[in-house]
């Protein structure tokens, strides 16, 4: 039985995964007649999706770290400098990478900013040509200035680093690489599937420590769960622990690797429990370090 969904939730691994759309048609889903509404898509810019413009000189942002950027939002215009078009948006945002960074003014994840802001560095400056899936996606959005931002439309960010505040040692997810794969990486947007393994974490063992996690040490525990005689799919922000999301960050198919998760990227205070025969046992006590061994097997 696979664990690794929302706190206090012991379904399958992914509760949900709600695609942007269901075809380039979309049609009414409801019932009765159907109806059709055809939906032209703009041409969408192709990766790299990031261009260093200042290269920084400060700390590197990492997933989990609390960033702070100026940005400048511009509707995309391939023929421009930059492919900047009109400017729709200005202003400074703190928010923490691999967590599904909020839009300015809206509930939307930023997903472009999630994937291509870590790897930069305090004082850096970076061009970001986001595609429609890595922006707004299927929703309309009008800026505080009163520009809209139409569906399927790409846009582009200059973002600079301001800030980085690092996230705690006990409050980070620690990976140690076993084998590299050769293939696609793991990246917003899309479908992978993967086998894994899951302990809990023992800081009893030999080398191992509460306080300061290691992954390339063999700490695990007890197992709690395993799904590798078959496969299973998941995406990024798609209904995981934060620290699976985390975790699998620029993993690439083919390979494998083993990720140590701390109760705040984990279950938290949230104990797992599972019922066979009548009878509820807990398999993950509250407040556990998950250790996780994942093998990355295809992308979709």
């Amino acid at each position: 039985m696979s664990t690794i969904a929302k706190k206090g939730v012991m379904k399958s691994m992914f509760l949900k995964f709600v695609p942007l759309f269901c075809a380039l048609t979309l049609t009414a889903c409801g019932g009765g007649a159907k109806k059709t509404t055809t939906v032209e898509i703009p041409a969408q810019p192709a990766p790299p999706y990031k261009t260093n413009l200042i290269e920084g000189k400060g700390d590197t942002v990492v997933a989990g770290d609390l960033a702070t950027v100026n940005y400048t939002g511009y509707l995309y215009d391939s023929t421009k400098p930059n492919s900047r078009g009109t400017e729709f948006e200005k202003g400074t945002r703190s928010f923490a990478p691999g967590t599904g960074a909020v839009l300015p003014g809206t509930n939307y994840s930023l997903l472009g900013w999630d994937q291509e802001v870590p790897g930069m560095r305090v004082g850096g400056k970076a061009n970001l040509v986001l595609p429609y899936n890595l922006a707004y996606g299927v929703h309309e959005y009008t800026s505080p200035t009163g520009i809209k931002v139409p569906v399927y439309t790409p846009v582009v960010f200059e973002v600079e680093v301001v800030s980085v505040k690092k996230a705690s040692p006990s409050a980070a997810v620690t990976i140690a690489d076993i084998t590299v794969g050769t293939g696609a990486a793991v990246e917003y947007s899309k479908t992978y599937a993967a086998k894994y393994t899951g302990w809990l974490y023992d800081s009893s063992k030999a080398g191992c420590s509460a306080t300061q996690l290691d992954a390339a040490k063999d700490c695990k525990g007890a197992q709690f769960d395993t799904n590798t005689s078959g496969t299973f799919t998941f995406s990024l922000n798609g209904g995981l622990i934060k620290g699976w999301d985390r975790g699998v960050l620029g993993m690439k198919v083919g390979g494998k690797r083993t990720v140590v998760i701390p109760p705040e990227l984990g279950y938290g205070s949230t104990p797992q429990t599972k019922t066979e025969n009548g009878v509820t046992t807990t398999t993950i006590p509250a407040n556990s370090t998950l250790v996780f061994e994942i093998e990355l097997v295809s992308v979709k």
